[in-house]
């Protein structure tokens, strides 16, 4: 039995895993399905990450993978004869992968966040993608927000934010998970987590509904972030780099095992400072993540997980007027790097602190249980002198008589802290009933998070733009607004995985309950709300033995809604629903994915204007998204990595009280994208060893208001890189490796959103990346 804890007076449950009561559910002739076991949650990454599959033993026999857990080789249920095993070949490519392991190049074959347990990609009936360490560091990516540059369907609203990962998925925002458990956020979203890929092993981003798993999600999915864990052979890297807007930065990665072989270690770090594209706005970041795997046999193992990490820094995002940047001005273009704020007062901080482990324990060849827990602690402090939209000032409050260099602008503080306690509990079992092979995860898991706002908005003394003269007196505002918030989630969740030949059937359930507490501190109020959600997802795959499997999926997910209407009663969670059909094609004998997908979303429950009483909401809105993905990823032996993806994603507004918003496409979500990256590297020759590569974006005309009054032009962006491994020179300088990056490598200026006409962001100018890195 496994236990749940309280932390910090929250209603934390002591909590035992349900699914042990099953066994006597599982009959005599037990199957494993042909997903293995391999790459669970507290798993160990293996020797080999796509070794060659060994030589098969027995029927039913059980052997002892790389990552020292048992795994045992399919039986071949009852009616599936032997094409279970060729599907099981087409589809699982390899014993040694696993969920959340490392990733050779650029093709991972299994994830855990579409269905947590370890499934082929080619199983999951959801688009999912998947961004190793390999294509981060071949593109010179230096956050999440650049890292999913080249996935379809997701972008961004401010690629220049050194505070936030400010992304839309298929229209909507997501949150940030780490390792399947959703990171916090301040109740005002001023306190966002933000994780160095440093310390990340891999960047999954899970398309469409997912509440039947998680809990309460976004519509248009969420993004997952998976720990670098310890490793059963040595890790060891070390990493300098320098931009051409003076940042320097060293980045390390070193791990091994104990003596005695039942302990592996692992740290990793990073450590910059220097400039950023916004003058006067530097950035510091100072991060660590010690984690260790113990195995006390080969049955169980228990990974501790822990991080630090500071950000200090400034708003690199500046709050531009459209007149000069989005709309010619009589004054010229503003500049990229032009500062509305004032040196000595701009100020953003945060500290992020976190702690956990990962339990597995493995009873036989049916059932496993596992325990994640983390507590992770967010703190962040800012203050600064924005451009006066950010206040919903008129930016040129002169403009009147043609004056469009006089600029307003107010100063802010925005302190805010959260905390949260998760953890999740689950029974997994693989079992046969007649021909049919299950896997069947059950689970409850638990969220306490806290959090806390003091928000303050004052007055700051206008700019001009053509003569800056920076170095005025600013108060600090006076605290307008203190609030704070708790919620409590708990969740009780069923999946089945059912395989009968090339058939796969996807069932998941999950019944979450929902409490939260508003306090406004300074009014001396509280304000409760209670909400309960049912949610679901069905899906179906035909795996092929060449590699093709098609799949139709239907998922629905909630999102709490926290506020009262005119008769008083709480709003109900906005629900979202969402019907997918794709196919998903891995060749056999290739390192090659290509996955299409057409989806249909909407979301209810839309809160809206209540036309009959100001300033209360009815929920009577509604927003569709539908469209279709494509995206091809490989890496082949003749030394080419490749990258393709192109996304059509049409968004309306299809029910709301505000008629100038009816019909009309939601905000920052573009109608279409593409994208393409090629790496190459020679093989033989005088070249051996020396690769290079390019890519481009295009990202399509989008909106930056519901009324779509506020059009952003489409633009196009192209990426470089060329890299060289040494030891090809010199056998003496073998694991140095050299690399040059550029992004937006023509230095396109472009206006990446705007949320009014008084608030606007432009995009990353173009940053050449030098680095070296060493391995051993």
């Amino acid at each position: 039995m496994l236990v749940g804890i309280s932390s910090g007076g929250a209603k934390a449950p002591f909590v035992a895993l349900l699914g042990v009561a099953l066994a006597g559910y599982a009959t005599a002739g037990v199957a494993q399905t042909p997903a293995t076991r391999e790459g669970s949650a507290a798993t160990l990454p293996p020797v080999t990450v796509d070794a060659p599959k060994p030589r098969a033993p027995s029927r039913g026999q059980a052997t002892r993978t790389s990552r020292g857990a048992r795994a045992a080789r399919p039986r071949v249920a009852p009616g599936q004869g032997t094409e279970a095993a060729r599907v099981e070949t087409a589809a699982s490519r390899g014993t040694f992968r696993q969920g959340n392991g490392p990733i050779e190049g650029y093709v991972a074959h299994r994830t855990l966040a579409g269905t947590k347990t370890n499934t082929p990609i080619l199983e999951v009936p959801q688009s999912v993608s998947v961004i190793g360490s390999d294509q981060i560091r071949d593109q010179g990516a230096r956050s999440v927000v650049q890292a999913v540059g080249y996935t379809p369907g997701i972008v961004t609203n401010s690629p220049n934010d050194t505070r936030f990962e400010s992304l839309r998925i298929r229209g909507f925002q997501p949150v940030l998970y780490l390792d399947g458990m959703q990171l916090p956020y301040g109740a005002s979203q001023f306190g966002q987590p933000k994780l160095d890929l440093a310390l990340l092993e891999r960047v999954e981003v899970l398309k469409g509904p997912s509440s039947s798993l998680y809990g309460q999600v976004a519509p248009g999915g969420m993004v997952n972030l998976v720990s670098r864990l310890p490793t059963a052979t040595p890790v060891n890297s070390v990493e300098v780099l320098g931009d051409s807007w003076g940042r320097a930065q060293t980045n390390f990665d070193v791990g091994g095992v104990s003596q005695k072989g039942d302990l592996y270690w692992r740290i990793a770090g990073t450590l910059h400072g220097g400039g950023t594209q916004v003058d006067f706005v530097n950035d510091f970041r100072g991060a660590i993540a010690p984690s260790f795997t113990w195995r006390p046999d080969l049955d169980t193992t228990f990974t501790f997980l822990s991080g630090y990490q500071r950000d200090i820094t400034g708003l690199a995002l500046q709050f531009y007027p459209a007149v000069g940047t989005l709309l010619p001005s009589p004054n010229g273009r503003i500049p990229m790097t032009k500062f509305l704020g004032e040196p000595g007062f701009d100020h953003f901080d945060r500290q992020q602190a976190w702690v956990g482990y990962q339990f597995e324990h493995s009873f036989n060849e049916i059932w496993t249980v596992r325990q994640n827990v983390r507590y992770f602690n967010l703190q962040t402090n800012t203050y600064a002198v924005a451009g006066g939209g950010a206040a919903g000032l008129n930016p040129y409050p002169n403009s009147a008589t043609g004056d469009f260099a006089t600029l307003a602008r107010a100063a802010f503080k925005f302190p805010e802290n959260a905390d949260a306690f998760t953890m999740d509990n689950q029974a997994e079992a693989r079992f046969s009933t007649g021909a049919l092979a299950h896997t069947v995860l059950t689970g409850l898991d638990y969220r306490h998070i806290t959090s806390e706002l003091n928000m303050g908005i004052g007055a700051a003394p206008s700019i001009n733009l053509n003569n800056t003269v920076y170095g005025a007196s600013i108060a600090m505002p006076a605290t307008g607004t203190n609030t704070g918030q708790r919620q409590d989630q708990t969740g009780l969740y069923a999946q089945d995985q059912i395989a009968l030949g090339g058939w796969r059937l996807t069932l998941s359930g999950r019944s979450d309950w929902v409490s939260t507490d508003t306090l406004n501190f300074i009014a001396k109020t509280k304000q409760g709300q209670d909400d309960q959600a049912f949610t679901g997802r069905a899906g179906l795959n035909y795996v092929f033995d060449s590699g093709v499997a098609p799949y139709i999926a239907y998922a629905t997910s909630f999102q709490p809604t926290l506020g009262t209407t005119a008769s008083g009663a709480a709003l109900v969670p906005t629900t979202a629903k969402q019907a997918e059909i794709g196919v998903k094609y891995q060749p056999v004998g290739t390192n090659l994915l290509l996955t299409a997908a057409l989806f249909d979303m909407t979301q209810e429950n839309v809160v809206t204007p209540d036309l009959n009483v100001s300033g209360k909401s009815v929920q009577t809105g509604e927003a569709r998204s539908r469209g279709g993905e494509f995206e091809a990823t490989a890496s082949l032996t003749e030394g080419l990595k490749l990258k393709a993806s192109y996304a059509y994603t049409d968004t309306l507004t299809t029910r709301t009280n505000t008629p100038s918003q009816l019909n009309k496409h939601l905000t920052i979500q573009p109608m279409n994208q593409a994208a393409l990256w090629v790496d190459y590297t020679f093989q033989q020759g005088q070249l051996n060893g020396f690769g290079f590569g390019g890519g481009v974006r295009y990202i399509g005309d989008s909106y930056g208001d519901l009324a779509n009054m506020i059009s952003i032009p489409s633009y196009t962006l192209f990426d470089a890189a060329i890299h060289y491994d040494l030891s090809n020179l010199d056998r003496r300088l073998r694991g140095v490796q050299l690399a040059l990056n550029a992004t937006n490598l023509f230095d396109k200026y472009y206006v990446a959103s705007c949320t009014t006409l008084s608030s606007c962001f432009i995009g990353a100018g173009r940053t050449v990346i030098g680095s070296v890195r060493y391995s051993w």
